[in-house]
């Protein structure tokens, strides 16, 4: 019987009624082309067979009443109430048995939707025998229901999986995803979890504040008794002179190179080094305009019209500040970062130059404030200065499938870089004075560096053109700046680890891989492996470096999980789920890449996969480190600390 849910219950029944008038829009009803907008499905066949599965009264609509029902099905039923409505959906002529034909046509319905191409080796017709052997016990040719239940029971999993995968359509924002989620979590407010995963963070925020907060309230104490106006200008003046000292720390990557490997770099949150150079820099701006306009209120007050306050060296080099101030902030939004023009971004960032020059000469006072700073700042530009100029030639240019570049240099000869470091590069026949960061994809050991680009900006574009027009340039050279340590550097110095790259954010964790392969493990007992991609394709970027890893792994120290977050999965493709778990069962390669490893279809169930991690280093320290999107970081980040897993998260 379908297990009920409470009545009482009321986010998830506004959920779930929101997610009906999502699909269902002004008629009331999901009708054959919602649903297939809603599931993303191409195939009309597949469309109608999971619409019966909802369409009680057979009227050819979801009606509000038959989503629920469905919904409680899929989602809270038992596993029969599961693996029900998924048999119907293959069942195609409603006979109650599963045929060849009828699974012949679903798996290959289901490769299509999800834009696998099958192998050679393993057509639809070898994937529909293998279900068929598995589970035809008595050699009718034909899957009754309670056959198919025996070979799923075997595969709990498997209905698991299916239950997250509709609830994803189902509850488009995710919510449903999430409040199953916390079902199975242990309980925790939401203010307790939002404090353990920015708690650190949140510190060192609330410190920088109070000491602004701090500075403001002495300076207005001590003051000269001039007009209030007056007095409030000069004590964000003082706030400036801290604020411009401290903008500049979290851009000298080699300082913070060395705190992340001294045991400061457990206490510093040197990962979100970047977030607090944009916080800071968003109130050095609010600062230096109401700094600006206070003296303006307080010039007009004592001396008359405002603007001749710019005739004066204060307000002549005050006004330059704020123009070149007002022209990095603008153009550093993210907006503009993440556009297309990027450039406008870099060339404007320059201007810091240019002020923190006339700073100095509108408050002499200043230099005495950021002095060391710029000290160390100016030390660290010497030195990159200096390793600028090492040259590379460009071995290899090759223009990959899923928009990605790959790109193979001469690594110069007093290059030391470990495991996942990134350097900056400029090509000069792509952008003569440009610099970008790449992750290094290649290990350490290689006497070539190989660098994994995908295609995001003009730069990035321009790089990949050059590359499907004239691969393998030999005129193409590279100038390099590095290498900057990232926060793959502790890996080896970790006995249990979690590595999770995302797209090409698998980069820094290839790098680390292949030097396993090449140098052994070191203090490595156990690797767990996450590469998510949408599509097939991306995973051809390091195929050859998962088969070695695949063949060098003789003691099982590399458990890899490959997922394809682009594919479908759930209830429409079951019976193809079913049938690559008895191939990989039975010692199949993978139908996806061709690997020992099965490709997951769909995103993976986070708080299950790395729950079991937890348990099987129980009493370890097991140690993350993640390089993606910073959406799905946010994800992740908090169940690592709920179960007492370090998190480190990769930024640019």
């Amino acid at each position: 019987m379908t297990a009920r849910i409470s009545s009482d219950d009321a986010r998830l029944l506004a959920t779930l009624e929101r997610a009906f008038e999502t699909h269902a829009g002004a008629d009331g009803v999901i009708d054959h082309a919602d649903l297939g907008r809603a599931l993303g499905l191409r195939d009309p066949e597949l469309v109608r067979r999971v619409l019966r599965g909802f369409d009680l009264n057979a009227d050819g609509v979801i009606q509000k009443d038959e989503f629920l029902a469905g919904v409680r099905t899929l989602l809270f039923g038992s596993d029969r109430d599961k693996l029900w409505f998924a048999f119907r959906v293959h069942d195609r002529d409603d006979d109650g048995v599963l045929d060849e034909h009828e699974v012949l046509r679903m798996i290959g319905v289901s490769l299509a939707e999800s834009d696998v191409t099958a192998r050679a080796s393993q057509p639809p017709e070898h994937l529909s025998r293998a279900l068929f052997a598995s589970a035809d016990q008595n050699h009718d040719g034909k899957i009754s229901f309670d056959e198919l239940a025996a070979v799923v029971n075997k595969r709990p999993a498997l209905l698991r999986k299916m239950t997250r995968s509709e609830a994803i359509w189902i509850a488009p924002n995710e919510e449903l995803l999430a409040w199953i989620d916390e079902k199975r979590a242990p309980s925790s407010s939401a203010t307790s979890r939002w404090l353990d995963e920015h708690g650190v963070s949140l510190a060192v925020v609330g410190t920088w504040a109070l000491g602004n907060v701090a500075i403001f309230v002495i300076a207005m104490l001590v003051g000269e008794d001039g007009h209030p106006a007056y007095e409030i200008g000069r004590a964000l003046g003082k706030c400036i002179d801290f604020d411009g000292a401290l903008i500049l720390l979290p851009m000298m990557r080699r300082f913070l190179g060395w705190v992340r490997r001294t045991f400061l770099g457990v206490l510093v949150p040197v990962d979100d080094a970047v977030d607090f150079h944009r916080i800071v820099g968003h109130a050095l701006f609010a600062l230096a305009v109401t700094h600006a306009a206070a003296f303006t209120v307080a010039y007009a007050a004592g001396h008359g019209s405002p603007l001749q306050l710019a005739a004066t060296t204060r307000g002549l080099t005050g006004v330059i500040l704020l123009g070149v101030f007002a022209t990095m902030w603008i153009f550093s939004l993210a907006f503009v970062r993440r556009s297309k023009r990027f450039e406008l971004f870099y060339f404007t960032h320059l201007l810091y130059v240019v002020w923190l020059g006339v700073a100095i000469a509108h408050a002499p006072p200043f230099l005495w404030a950021a002095g060391v700073p710029i000290l160390g700042f100016l030390i660290e530009q010497a030195l990159r200065l200096r390793r600028r100029g090492r040259k590379a030639t460009v071995i290899a240019s090759v223009a990959m499938r899923s928009g990605v570049t790959r790109i193979e240099l001469d690594k110069p000869k007093d290059l030391t870089a470990g495991p996942g470091d990134y350097v900056f590069l400029r090509i000069p026949k792509i952008a003569k004075h440009e610099w970008h960061p790449f992750t290094i994809s290649s290990a350490p050991e290689r006497s070539t560096l190989t660098f994994h680009i995908r295609s995001l900006g003009n730069w990035t574009a321009a790089l990949r053109e050059h590359a499907e027009k004239t691969p393998n340039d030999p005129k193409l050279v590279a100038y390099i700046d590095g290498p900057y340590h990232s926060p793959t550097a502790p890996i080896f110095e970790s006995r249990f680890v979690v590595l999770i790259g995302a797209g090409i954010g698998v980069t820094p964790f290839a790098s680390v891989l292949e030097s396993i392969v090449l140098r052994g493990p070191g203090m490595l007992k156990r690797a767990h492996f996450f590469w998510l991609n949408r599509d097939a394709y991306s995973f051809e970027w390091f195929a050859q470096l998962l088969a070695a890893l695949e063949r060098e792994d003789t003691r099982d120290m590399l458990d890899m999980h490959l997922c394809m977050t682009g594919a479908r999965s759930g209830v429409a493709t079951f019976g193809l789920e079913i049938a690559r778990e008895v191939m990989h069962a039975a010692g199949r390669s993978d139908v996806v890449t061709g690997l020992r490893t099965k490709t997951h279809f769909g995103q993976p169930d986070w708080q299950t996969m790395l729950g079991l991690i937890a348990a099987e280093h129980k009493g370890e320290r097991v140690d993350v480190f993640y390089c993606g999107p910073p959406a799905l970081a946010s994800k992740i980040k908090p169940i690592c600390q709920k179960l007492d897993m370090t998190f480190r998260e990769e930024k640019f």
